[in-house]
């Protein structure tokens, strides 16, 4: 059992390992201001990037390991529905525990739009997928 949680979940692991470092451990005057923003603050497109990132590896990771013959309720629990979790875990942590950083709902707002932006990819991967393996079963 172990052994099949890990296989799923090193890669997503290893970008939300990256994302705690650059919410919390990383402090906030060593980030970089760009200097301007768009119609949405520039920390915000950073956020929904991140999320964005994390759910596309994670569920491109599950779907890829079962050649696109998926559960679709699994892969909206652990690719979208966990990413969000964490995305609100780490405002809160950052709003009690780390000096000099604050948790805001934009940011969470931010990182719940980015990991169900992921879906459509998702879900055209998964085709993809099945697409290659029919071309494949043809042959």
């Amino acid at each position: 059992m172990l052994k099949k949680i890990f296989k799923y979940s090193w890669p997503p692991a290893i970008v939300a390992i990256i994302i705690f470092y650059l919410c919390c451990l990383l402090p906030s005057k060593d980030i970089p201001d760009v200097g301007f923003d768009f119609f949405i603050p520039a920390d915000k497109i950073v956020h929904f990037l991140m999320y964005f990132g994390l759910s596309l590896v994670a569920s491109f990771n599950y779907i890829y390991d079962k050649n696109g013959n998926i559960i679709i309720l699994k892969l909206i629990i652990f690719a979208i529905c966990i990413p969000i979790l964490y995305g609100g875990v780490i405002e809160i942590i950052q709003d009690n525990y780390f000096q000099g950083r604050s948790g805001d709902w934009y940011d969470f707002l931010a990182d719940t739009l980015g990991a169900i932006a992921s879906i459509p990819f998702s879900l055209w991967f998964r085709r993809f997928l099945l697409n290659r393996q029919e071309l494949e079963q043809e042959v």
